[in-house]
């Protein structure tokens, strides 16, 4: 070990004990991040494949017939009233009923909550521009909607990865004028009586000052406070401009901004309840209309400082022109792309050919048409590259054996499956139109007749099994969908298995090594040393015994036995 302590420079500590140097401290720690980020991605893989397949198994059930109730509930509905009275408020305030807000969603990085939403279509969601300033990495965001206890899931709440994160082009990040993002979620939801959207304004006009109005939101209970297990709720009043800029300033408060608050202090929304809604009930129709995104405050709840709300208002023809593009007239988002691997083979190649389609747009017209489509392709498959590299998926050798071992939960998940019982299709099989009804007479009467005797379950309604009923009784049958509860239960597996990994904020997912004392009166006969260890994992400080080698074959291989060591910090 002399050659190398004389090339790092070690200088003893005490009798015996001497240091490893930074750079050997920085090697580890680097490795260590990589095995992490590598955990991660892992994580984020699997997860994604139980989604898109729970999500698929809640898409066939908008084949069944039109039913009343979950889970096969694909339910169409437009601006419910809310059944919530006026009480509570978010800081210290009273809890929501459970679904009083269907429209609100969380917004979650790497499953953490990171802001409040909006749903305001089937595949959209509405929240705040500036929730988006460390990650605009759609892969790494998840939208749960249904939600109301955090940590607890709940009867109808949906986890649904986020297609495309769409800023508004004019918002600014010193002013948080425009802090408006639209949400393209994966997959079209299955609306219930706790996941509908809200209304949108159908003009200009607003409430005037003094309308009360509502806000609701997971967000901190107190300035600086823990974020509220459950949803929280209070009814604050609008505020005119003047007394806006009276209280925080005219520079502040642009006009595509507006307050909302007791100047008193005491109610007001907080850290976490970004991109929630402010809604204010329509005194004709008693809908919902939602007219605010939380913005930003001075504090939380302070006297003279109310909240700052995103003007919904401003920005509606910018909401519509991307909720109502055509589906191939944006660039294709990394989740379209990555989500080709997951495609059948025959498939794939038609589907990148239509994707692809989009980068023609750019050739200039002196191009040929195959100059022009290869240029295309190029540009798709660079982006696609890009898409690819975004989570680290190379690892130096030393490392690779305990990444694999990291990986082997997610194959697990992926190739075996929770036993399920004979498979069914997803889809009914009805007879052809040509065969329904043909026993029916020619008269309004008969048909009127053969119906009510199918309601009131005469003969023609036979107790036998199903696939023995007739086609015109299989017309009506509430059918559940095969598979889904299958498919949530693997989903919350995934979520346990990869929980050690996925709690990690992304801000803490790193490990630092930052102190290493070697024993030089403990090698054994593998060359290794007994060393004290301090490091730091996932934001998580640490410290164990453990053995490391002092000559560059020995603390090679010695790596990968400290850094999973280091792993052990997010048991708890």
């Amino acid at each position: 070990f002399l050659p190398l302590l004389q090339l790092v420079g070690g200088a003893p500590l005490g009798q015996g004990l001497y240091p490893m140097p930074a750079s050997i401290l920085q090697a580890l720690s680097s490795r260590g991040t990589l095995v992490l980020e590598a955990a991660l991605r892992s994580a984020l893989l699997a997860l994604e494949r139980a989604l898109s397949e729970q999500q698929r198994q809640r898409g066939a059930c908008g084949l069944c017939a039109p039913c009343l109730f979950p889970p096969c509930a694909n339910i169409t509905a437009h601006c419910p009233p809310n059944a919530t009275a006026t009480r509570g408020r978010i800081m210290g305030g009273s809890v929501a009923p459970r679904g009083a807000w269907p429209w609100l969603v969380s917004v979650r990085l790497h499953g953490e909550l990171m802001c409040g939403g909006v749903l305001v279509g089937r595949s959209w969601v509405l929240t705040a521009a500036h929730c988006f300033g460390g990650n605009r990495n759609e892969l790494a965001w998840t939208v749960v909607v249904g939600d109301h206890e955090l940590g607890k899931p709940g009867v109808g709440e949906q986890a649904v990865p986020v297609r495309r994160i769409l800023p508004h082009p004019k918002f600014n990040p010193k002013t948080f004028h425009g802090d408006l993002a639209l949400l393209e979620l994966a997959v079209p939801l299955a609306l219930s009586s706790t996941v509908s959207p809200v209304c949108l304004p159908s003009g200009p006009t607003e409430p005037s000052p003094g309308t009360p109005c509502y806000i609701a939101g997971w967000g901190s209970l107190y300035e600086e406070g823990p974020v509220a297990d459950v949803v929280m709720e209070a009814q604050v009043p609008l505020l005119s401009q003047e007394t806006c800029r009276g209280a925080l300033g005219k520079d502040l408060l642009t006009s595509a901004m507006f307050c909302a608050g007791y100047l008193s202090g005491g109610i007001d929304s907080c850290q976490g309840d970004s991109g929630g809604p402010l809604v204010c009930q329509d005194p004709t129709s008693q809908h919902f209309v939602l007219y605010g995104i939380t913005s930003w405050g001075d504090g939380c709840g302070e006297r003279g400082k109310p909240g700052v709300y995103t003007r919904v208002t401003a920005f509606t023809d910018w909401l519509s022109l991307q909720m109502d593009s055509a589906p191939g007239s944006r660039e294709p988002s990394c989740f379209d792309l990555l989500a080709l691997a997951q495609l059948p083979p025959e498939q794939q190649s038609p589907e990148r050919t239509r994707l692809c389609a989009f980068y023609t747009r750019s050739c200039r017209a002196p191009q040929g048409r195959a100059t022009c489509a290869r240029l295309a392709e190029e540009t798709c498959h660079a982006r696609m590259r890009r898409c690819g590299s975004s989570v680290p998926t190379e690892l130096h050798a030393y490392a690779q054996t305990l990444v694999d071992l990291l990986r082997q939960a997610g194959d697990f998940i992926q190739n075996h499956p929770i036993a399920e019982g004979p498979q069914r299709p997803t889809t009914r099989r009805l007879p052809p139109f040509a065969e329904l009804f043909g026993a029916v007479g020619p008269q309004l009467q008969d048909w009127v007749e053969a119906l009510r005797a199918m309601a009131r379950g005469s003969p023609l309604v036979p107790t036998m099994d199903r696939e023995q009923l007739s086609g015109e009784t299989q017309l009506f049958l509430q059918v559940s969908c095969p598979g889904l509860n299958e498919s949530a239960v693997r989903v919350g597996a995934v979520r346990e298995l990869y929980a050690w990994v996925l709690r990690v904020p992304e801000t803490d997912l790193a490990m630092t090594f930052q102190e290493i004392l070697v024993d030089l009166g403990s090698k054994n006969t593998k060359g290794l040393y007994r060393a004290q260890v301090r490091a730091t994992v996932g934001g998580r400080p640490t410290a164990f015994t453990g053995l490391v080698g002092l000559e560059s074959d020995s603390l090679a291989r010695s790596m990968p036995g400290l850094v999973a060591l280091a792993l052990e910090a997010l048991k708890t």
